[in-house]
């Protein structure tokens, strides 16, 4: 996991199939997403369907999101503690990746630990470790990404730096690779979020997106359509090289 909110792109599909607490208007609780269909299509390169089901504990916390498409593969979080958990990433039953969370004492994410599968073939016996810092209206600032060895001590590889205009809205992400911008048209609104209430996250959703690395501009332009609930439902994403990628959520079931 490079950034938490490294190209709000992605996050937003992972987003957009959970139901959250409110609605955008402020809302009593919504019903929980148990199962939905994502299809992504790249225009000229293909398209992917897959759909998935949704678990969660007796607090409300996502469990799992697995595959029925393909059977094996899923995404589990347990919670043995009030502040630690741990995310597995699971590929034809086999843990692809571990991740332990550490929380504050705000309830947001203060560090992670990750671990590689030691039978993959591209093991390399380092871990990765990241310490996030925010800001008094609980907005992340600052991630520190650490290379870990069993020989050597942490080294610090990249620092992020996150920016947000006056209303807290997410602008610009800086790191030692170059930048990433965005830019906001309307006033629409992410209104929920898959992974545990633990991550921050940004709310708003934007119109552009620009990623400058090595000298180079990349434009992505975003065009939204929402379901009945004002959940997104569908994200094109039109990129200034000709690239464009539709992300789809459909076939939503509700635990009511």
């Amino acid at each position: 996991m490079k950034t938490i909110t490294t190209y709000l792109y992605i996050i937003l599909l992972i987003a957009a199939i959970s139901s959250c607490k409110k609605d955008s208007a402020g809302g009593s609780a919504s019903t929980k997403v148990v199962s939905y269909t994502e299809e992504i299509t790249a225009v000229g390169s293909g398209r992917v369907v897959e759909s998935y089901d949704v678990n969660y504990d007796a607090q409300d916390r996502i469990t799992s999101v697995q595959s029925t498409t393909r059977p094996g593969h899923r995404m589990v979080y347990q919670y043995s503690s009030e502040n630690s958990f741990t995310y597995d990433k699971i590929e034809d039953n086999k843990i692809k990746v571990h991740h332990i969370y550490f929380v504050n004492n705000l309830s947001l994410i203060d560090s992670t630990w990750h671990y590689e599968n030691k039978s993959d073939p591209n093991y390399t016996n380092d871990t990765l470790s990241e310490r996030f810092f925010y800001n008094e209206d609980k907005k992340l600032v600052k991630q520190k990404q650490y290379l870990n060895s069993y020989l050597l001590p942490p080294v610090l590889y990249n620092t992020v730096n996150y920016q947000y205009d006056l209303k807290g809205t997410l602008t610009k992400e800086l790191d030692g690779e170059g930048e990433t911008s965005y830019s906001y048209e309307t006033d629409q609104e992410n209104t929920v979020q898959l992974e545990p209430f633990y991550f921050p996250y940004n709310k708003q959703l934007p119109s552009h997106t620009y990623t400058m690395r090595h000298g180079t501009t990349t434009q992505v332009i975003h065009g939204y359509a929402f379901d009945d609930h004002k959940r997104v439902k569908t994200d094109t994403a039109t990129s200034n090289d000709g690239r464009v990628t539709i992300i789809t959520i459909r076939n939503y079931t509700y635990e009511r």
